[in-house]
């Protein structure tokens, strides 16, 4: 019970503000994927052996997770919601650093350099603490942030002499 209130309190200050934890986790993962496109400074290995229509369609994965990252931060910080989409997020990052750690995909004929192997278990940490975040917090969300304060909504008893009663609904 501690845990799940300390990292409500990392996520938010209050139940009206958003989960600014995991837009900074959400941001740091994309500026990360960022340093490892293809053909930079990190990503130096040759993928030529590959169909351009996979190349193409893995890049646009690539920049749709990237991008979209962004996206959700965004919208993370401005309404409070988006922690289940930052779980689906952090997946797809997390399957793409493992599935190339792994030498699943994809698997050029060059080994990967030692940067670009940190940059991705980094990225994987990252994933990780994300999914658990976004987790606790959805479950602190749930419990704690879904009641919105309201007006009082008055109702008259059935009998004249009764005076009205005001109710509070969550």
């Amino acid at each position: 019970m501690r845990w799940r209130s300390l990292l409500h309190h990392l996520g938010s200050s209050s139940n009206a503000e958003p989960s600014f934890a995991i837009s900074a986790l959400l941001i740091a993962s994309a500026l990360n994927l960022a340093l490892m496109v293809p053909g930079g400074f990190v990503e130096t290995r040759d993928f030529s052996a590959y169909p351009a229509v996979v190349l193409g369609a893995f890049n646009v994965f690539l920049t749709v997770l990237g991008l979209g990252s962004l996206v959700l931060a965004y919208v993370v910080v401005g309404t409070g919601r988006g922690n289940g989409w930052a779980v689906l997020f952090r997946l797809a990052f997390i399957g793409v650093y493992l599935l190339d750690l792994w030498r699943i995909f994809p698997v050029p004929a060059n080994p990967m350099s030692t940067l670009l192997a940190t940059l991705e278990w980094l990225g994987t940490g990252l994933g990780v603490a994300l999914t658990i975040l976004s987790i606790a917090l959805r479950g602190a969300t749930n419990t704690t942030t879904l009641a919105k304060p309201t007006l009082p909504i008055t109702i008259w008893a059935e009998r004249a002499w009764s005076p009205p009663v005001a109710i509070l609904t969550p």
